[in-house]
C-alpha cells in the first residue's frame, strides 16, 4: 500500500526512549509554526498528557479525547474532540491516562487486517477537518501501543530526538525495526525519519553516538541542526515556558529556526 498525499504535512515526534525532549520540540515547534501563521494541530498520544496540560486553557474539557471518539467512530466528527488552546493558532485533541486502553478498544472494535488501519479511517472520514490546517503535529510516548503506531506509519516525517545518552540512540534503532517490520507487513513505505539531537553537549558521548549513527549508515537521517544543552533552559522547562517568549534563549531560539527549516 502507497503512502498518500495528505495536503497538510504530519510531523511525529518519537523515540521508543523517554527524556529525549520529545515533548519540549513539539511543542516549541507548534509555537513557532503558529506566530508565522501556519494553523496547527497537536495530537497527545503520550498518556502522561504533559502537552495537553502545556497547551491547555481554563475551558478545556478533559472528557475529549479519542478514548471516547474511537468506539464511536461511525458516528462522530474528529471536531467534536478538537479543542482551542490558549495560544492562537493551535488546536489541541488531548491525551490522557486512558490512552493505555487503546490496545484493548482497537482488538474489540476492528478486525485483525484493521488494526493498522484505524488512523486512515479517522482521516479519511475527516478529511476536510484534518485538511484545514497546515501542520498535524503527534507527540508520543516511549511504549508505543498499536494505536500510536497507527499515526507513525502515516506520518509524512517522524522527527526522532537524541541525546548523549545511550539509551537514546538504541530507542532510534527500536523505533526504525518496529516501523520496518509493520510497514512491511501492512505493504506501506515507511514514512521520512529524521534524526536531530537535542539538549546535547559537545562531549565524548555525543561523539561517540555520531560514530556509531556513521557505523549503522544513518548519517542521511541526521539533520544538520543540534540543539545544545542549557541549564537555565532546563530550568524555564519546568515551569512550562516557551522559547519564544523568553528574550534569553537566543541560541535555543536560533536553532530551532534552523530546524523548522529543515522540516518545514
Amino acid at each position: 500500500m502507497e503512502r498518500k498525499i495528505y495536503k497538510m504535512k504530519m510531523i511525529s515526534f518519537c523515540n521508543k526512549k523517554g527524556g529525549v525532549g520529545k515533548t519540549t520540540l513539539c511543542k516549541n515547534v507548534a509555537y513557532k509554526f503558529a506566530l508565522d501563521g501556519a494553523k496547527v494541530l497537536l495530537i497527545d498520544l503520550d498518556p502522561q498528557a504533559t502537552l495537553s496540560v502545556q497547551f491547555s486553557n481554563k475551558n478545556i474539557d478533559n472528557k475529549k479525547t479519542f478514548i471516547n471518539f474511537v468506539p464511536a467512530l461511525e458516528m462522530v466528527k474528529i471536531n467534536q474532540i478538537i479543542q482551542s488552546t490558549k495560544y492562537k493558532n493551535i488546536d489541541i485533541i488531548l491525551g490522557s491516562e486512558e490512552l493505555n486502553r487503546m490496545n484493548e478498544i482497537i482488538k474489540s472494535i476492528f478486525k485483525e487486517n484493521e488494526y493498522y488501519m484505524v488512523s486512515e479511517m479517522i482521516y479519511t472520514k475527516n478529511k476536510n477537518v484534518f485538511n484545514s490546517y497546515d501542520y498535524v503535529l503527534i507527540d508520543y510516548p516511549p511504549t508505543i501501543n498499536d494505536f500510536a503506531i497507527n499515526w507513525l506509519i502515516m506520518s509524512d516525517l517522524i522527527l526522532i530526538p537524541i541525546n548523549d545518552g545511550i539509551g537514546s540512540y538504541k530507542g532510534i534503532l527500536d523505533l526504525e525495526n518496529t516501523l520496518t517490520f509493520i510497514c512491511k507487513k501492512e505493504k506501506r513505505g515507511i514514512p521520512t525519519l529524521k534524526i536531530i539531537f537535542n539538549n546535547v553537549k559537545d562531549d565524548e558521548n555525543t561523539n561517540l553516538i555520531l560514530k556509531w549513527i556513521s557505523d549503522k549508515k544513518l548519517n542521511s537521517k541526521l539533520l544538520e541542526t543540534f540543539i545544545q544543552h542549557s541549564k537555565s533552559y532546563v530550568k524555564s522547562e519546568n515551569k512550562l515556558n516557551s522559547i519564544w517568549t523568553n528574550q534569553h534563549y537566543w541560541r535555543q531560539k536560533h536553532a530551532y529556526e534552523e530546524l523548522i527549516k529543515e522540516i518545514k
